[in-house]
């Protein structure tokens, strides 16, 4: 499709520039939208919008000015699309990938990325309504506005049947030792052989919380939090780390760690430090003892009665017994 250059000609010289990021954010977004299954609401998007992955990719491609008038000439509608899939999956739990990598890559803050998301769309609400004004309707359509709703439409029966996210259950602001210290337990049980002749080892591995595939998404999640940042947890990650806290604080006081050779993932104190406290390893002990203690305390002091922290708390009792 080739549209009037007319209104192209009056975009300022500079529109790529402001429409960079939003471009990015919403091209990342639609992209993580069209991998998810091609289940029937999927197959009915592609039909109204043709809008394949590899388009996606080739649009996200666009880095100049010259390169976005070029696309609005011959694939208006591809572009139109790609802002409005990837408006409507930054507004949902969808774009939650998306949205964790941006953070981590520009290395900004939950509230700036909340900053830049509306940002992004207002930008793209703003220009989504300037296409709709000068591109023609495709075939069958009444009008691109009334066709937009088509797709709005089926997306949201789409979002509806998704699994809701469950809500969080804490808000924490943690100092970096803190925030280290729960780092780390989830690394060393991530870490920890799947088939070590160990009953401890064994255990641990029957335990569904510390699987390393279910262990990833929390790991990366404390990646990007920075200390005395707000971090949101729901209760399966509260769960994981209060286990991955105790799993940690067993390895460290038994022969485990030295039988797996894993002493290298805990940090040592200096020469100098050696020298003006008590050694090194029973300064490291009491640390990550005190540590330890002090988080599962609070798990328990603050959700008595939760039944996933009763169970959970049976199953590290467990575990205590295989060492």
């Amino acid at each position: 499709m080739s549209v009037s250059v007319a209104w192209l000609d009056a975009l300022p010289a500079d529109f790529y520039d402001q429409l960079a990021h939003c471009l990015s954010l919403h091209g990342m977004a639609a992209a993580e939208l069209l991998s998810r299954p091609a289940e029937e609401h999927m197959r009915r998007l592609h039909d109204l919008t043709h809008l394949t992955a590899a388009q996606v990719q080739q649009l996200n491609r666009i880095s100049s000015h010259t390169e976005l008038l070029a696309t609005l000439h011959t694939e208006p509608l591809a572009l139109y699309y790609l802002l409005l899939l990837g408006r409507l999956t930054l507004e949902t739990s969808v774009a939650a990938p998306v949205l964790a990598y941006v953070q981590q890559q520009m290395h900004i803050t939950a509230d700036q990325l909340t900053q830049l998301q509306t940002y992004c769309l207002e930008l793209s609400g703003a220009f989504l309504t300037t296409l709709e004004q000068h591109l023609p309707a495709p075939n069958g359509a009444v009008s691109l506005g009334w066709h937009r709703l088509q797709i709005e439409e089926i997306f949201a029966e789409y979002t509806a049947q998704l699994p809701e996210a469950p809500p969080p259950v804490a808000n924490l602001r943690l100092t970096e030792p803190q925030l280290q210290m729960l780092r780390l337990s989830l690394l060393l049980v991530h870490s920890l052989p799947q088939a070590a002749d160990h009953p401890f080892m064994r255990a641990v591995s029957r335990l569904d919380n510390l699987q390393p595939a279910a262990l990833e998404p929390l790991i990366e999640h404390l990646s990007r939090i920075r200390a005395q940042e707000q971090l949101r947890l729901t209760m399966p990650e509260l769960v994981q780390l209060y286990q991955g806290m105790q799993v940690c604080g067993m390895v460290f006081i038994s022969d485990v760690m030295n039988k797996l050779g894993l002493e290298d993932l805990f940090p040592t104190l200096s020469a100098e430090e050696a020298g003006a406290t008590t050694p090194a390893p029973a300064s490291n002990r009491q640390a990550v003892g005190e540590m330890v203690s002090g988080f599962t305390h609070w798990v328990q002091h603050t959700f008595p009665d939760a039944p996933e922290i009763i169970e959970a708390r049976a199953q590290v009792l467990t575990l205590a017994d295989a060492l």
